[in-house]
């Protein structure tokens, strides 16, 4: 019998600087914002080829990520780096025609009986965030921020990993799943997954991203 999960915790991001086949980089694993929410959305078409008066052939096309995120307040270094736009001295000065870097986002879900399900979107650019502003009154009505984004595969084909510690033989990879973007080649080569080199390179995210 299976478990259901309850909790969203851990939400972290890493720039992603190279995408070529055999030579994928990212940057350090950087915290996001605290999670309240995250809806995450794969669009899955599915298309029926008929002959003979009948079904002979199902193609399934999976498209992109939409990625939808309930958080407390992203901080504005965080925000910058994401949006691509520039932060100084605590002020952000937002400009059009700046575009977005890709990102890969981690989270972890967690399960009524204890086990983990972590999740990383490998590639992903995000938009501006919303926040609903309303006046003080006796009742506390907090006001969080939602933010959306967009996300594809790699060149390598890979738009998702996930990994479960209710599967036996996760616990190599529990406590250090988010050290790195999981690079997957260093799961088995029997294994369904497609291998890659996927790299961490330590860069500074000051002052945000050009």
């Amino acid at each position: 019998m299976g478990s259901v999960n309850v909790g969203l915790e851990n939400l972290v991001y890493a720039k992603l600087i190279k995408d070529e086949k055999g030579n994928i980089q990212y940057g350090p694993v950087q915290p996001f914002a605290p999670a309240i929410q995250a809806n995450v959305d794969t669009t899955n078409e599915m298309s029926t080829l008929y002959a003979d008066n009948g079904p002979i052939i199902v193609n399934s096309n999976i498209g992109e990520t939409k990625v939808k995120l309930g958080i407390s307040e992203i901080p504005q270094d965080v925000l910058s780096d994401i949006t691509g736009q520039k932060l100084v001295k605590g002020v952000i000065v937002w400009k059009k025609g700046v575009v977005p870097p890709y990102v890969a986002l981690g989270f972890t879900g967690t399960k009524e009986d204890g086990n983990v399900r972590h999740v990383w979107l490998t590639k992903g650019r995000f938009g501006i965030p919303g926040i609903d502003w309303k006046t003080a009154e006796d009742k506390t009505d907090f006001q969080t921020e939602e933010i959306e984004g967009t996300f594809i595969q790699r060149s390598d084909k890979v738009f998702k990993i996930t990994g479960d510690s209710s599967v036996e033989g996760y616990e190599e990879y529990r406590d250090k799943f988010f050290d790195e973007v999981f690079d997957v080649s260093k799961l088995d080569s029997s294994s369904t997954a497609t291998a890659s080199t996927t790299t961490t390179t330590k860069t500074s995210t000051s002052g945000g991203a050009a």
